[in-house]
C-alpha cells in the first residue's frame, strides 16, 4: 500500500505547481516539495498585503493573474494548500473555469494539520481573548522537551506525512525557554515551524535564540501603533516595547541571515483603522516585514455560543464598543457559507502543553471537549472518533460560528467596516 506521501508524489509527477495559499499551510508544502524535486513556480494568495511579495525567492502572485501563470506553465497544477479556507478557494477556481485535474487539495493528502500550544499561558488579557477572563481556570504550564520530542514522533508515525507544525494556539510560545531547541528539532525531523506572538517580551536574548533557529514563519499579533489604541485591545502589552523588538528582529535577522518570513498580524478595530495602522504599515515597510489586517472577532468557541444563548460576559459587553464588525454583524455576514465543513473540525488536530486533545483549536474550556487526557496514549483513530457528532458542534454549527471565526467572505466584513466608518465620520 502506498503512502500518504508516495501518493501526493505521484499525482504531482512533474508538472509545474502553483502553491495557493502564502502563509503556513503552504510555506510547509514548499519545504516538502523542496526535498523532493518538485517543481513550485509560484504561490497564489487572495490576500493582497502578500501579493508581489517573496517567500524563499518563490514570487506570489493575485488570483487574477492565475490566467497568467497557466499560460506562461503549461500543465499547471494548483495545490490549495490552506489549513481552513480550501472550500471558498475550490468555489474560485471552479468559477474560473478549473476541473478537478487543473487543482488538489493537500489536505487530502495531509490528513491533518497539526499545532502544539507548547505554552499554556499568556503575558497578556486581550479582552476578545478568553486570557481576559479571570475564571477559565485551565491549567497552566510548560511542554518539556522530552514530551515535546515524543509527541512529534507519534505524529509522524500517526499520518507519515507532515510538512509543518504550528508551535502556538492560545499560549505565548515566546515565554517557553527553550523554544529554540524546539524549533530546531522540527527541523531535524524534516518540517517546517510557525511561531505567533505578541513580541511584547522583554528578553533581547530570548528573540535572537528564536531568530538563530530561524521558524520559517513569524506573526507578530497587535493592534496599534500608539499606547491608547493598543492598550485597550491587547491588554497587558507595551507596544513600544514591541516596536522596539520589532527593530530587534530585523537586527537580529540581518545578523543571523535567517529565512524567515516575518508578517506583523494587524488586528483592525474602530480605533486603530486610521493613524495608527498608517504608522504601523510605515514601519513594517521600513524594516521589510509584511502587515496583514484582519478584523477583529471574538474566541473562544465556547463564549460565542454563551453570546448567542443570550449569556453575555461584561468583557464583550465593552469590547463591542470597539468592534469594526460587531459579532451578530459577523454571523450574519458569514451565514451563507454555513453548509461548509468546519474546517477546524475536520483537518486540524491540537495539542495542549500537557498533552491533552481539545476538541478544536477555537474551543479552550476543559471538561468533555478534551478527546483524550494523553496524546501519547490514545492513537489517532480514537481521537477522530471522539471528535464525531460531539454536542458542542451542534451548538456551534446551530448559531453559525465556525465561518464567521474562519472569517469566510471578507469584501462582506469589508463592506460592514467602511459603512461604520462612514457612518461615524471616521477618516
Amino acid at each position: 500500500m502506498h503512502t500518504a506521501k508516495e501518493r501526493l508524489l505521484t499525482t504531482l509527477g512533474v508538472r509545474p505547481v502553483a502553491i495557493w495559499g502564502a502563509r503556513m499551510t503552504g510555506i510547509g508544502f514548499r519545504r516538502l516539495a523542496t526535498q523532493n524535486g518538485i517543481n513550485a513556480v509560484a504561490f497564489i494568495d487572495s490576500d493582497p498585503c502578500l501579493n508581489g511579495k517573496e517567500i524563499g525567492g518563490l514570487s506570489i502572485y493575485a488570483p487574477a493573474q492565475l490566467p497568467l501563470l497557466r499560460k506562461q506553465h503549461p500543465g499547471l497544477l494548483v495545490v490549495i494548500a490552506v489549513s481552513i479556507k480550501e472550500d471558498e478557494i475550490v468555489e474560485l477556481l471552479q468559477r474560473g473555469g478549473l476541473t478537478p485535474a487543473d487543482y488538489l487539495r493537500y489536505s487530502e493528502y495531509c490528513q491533518s494539520f497539526y499545532t502544539i500550544d507548547v505554552v499554556g499561558s499568556c503575558n497578556l488579557k486581550c479582552p476578545s481573548c478568553v486570557h481576559s477572563l479571570d475564571t477559565t481556570g485551565i491549567p497552566k504550564g510548560l511542554m518539556s522537551i522530552e514530551d515535546f520530542q515524543a509527541v512529534t514522533a507519534k505524529m509522524m508515525t500517526d499520518i507519515g506525512l507532515v510538512s509543518h507544525i504550528c508551535l502556538y494556539s492560545w499560549g505565548e510560545p515566546f515565554l517557553h525557554p527553550k523554544l529554540d531547541q524546539i524549533i530546531e528539532h522540527v527541523h531535524r525531523i524534516g518540517v517546517a515551524t510557525a511561531v505567533s506572538t505578541n513580541l511584547s517580551v522583554i528578553s533581547s536574548d530570548q528573540i535572537e535564540k528564536v531568530v538563530k533557529a530561524a521558524p520559517e514563519y513569524l506573526k507578530i499579533s497587535l493592534s496599534g501603533y500608539y499606547p491608547d489604541a493598543y492598550n485597550s485591545t491587547h491588554a497587558g502589552g507595551d507596544v513600544n516595547l514591541v516596536k522596539s523588538n520589532l527593530y530587534k528582529l530585523r537586527h537580529f535577522i540581518n545578523k543571523h541571515k535567517a529565512p524567515i518570513f516575518v508578517e506583523v498580524n494587524y488586528h483592525l478595530y474602530n480605533n486603530n483603522a486610521g493613524p495608527d495602522l498608517k504608522k504601523m504599515q510605515d514601519l513594517c515597510a521600513e524594516l521589510g516585514f509584511s502587515l496583514a489586517t484582519v478584523y477583529a472577532n471574538v474566541t473562544p468557541v465556547e463564549r460565542l455560543i454563551d453570546y448567542c444563548e443570550g449569556k453575555r460576559d461584561p468583557v464583550i459587553t465593552e469590547l463591542s464598543k470597539l468592534l469594526l464588525v460587531n459579532i451578530d454583524q459577523g454571523l450574519e455576514v458569514t451565514r451563507a457559507y454555513r453548509h461548509l465543513p468546519c474546517r477546524f473540525l475536520t483537518n486540524q488536530i491540537n495539542i495542549n502543553w500537557d498533552r491533552t486533545i481539545p476538541l478544536c483549536c477555537v474551543c479552550f474550556y476543559r471538561g468533555d471537549t478534551i478527546l483524550s487526557q494523553d496524546y501519547l496514549k490514545d492513537s489517532l483513530d480514537v481521537i477522530l472518533k471522539n471528535k464525531e457528532n460531539h454536542r458542542l458542534c451542534a451548538r456551534c454549527r446551530k448559531h453559525g460560528i465556525p465561518p464567521y471565526l474562519l472569517g469566510v467572505n471578507q469584501k462582506g466584513w469589508e463592506a460592514i467596516a467602511k459603512d461604520y466608518e462612514r457612518t461615524h465620520h471616521r477618516h
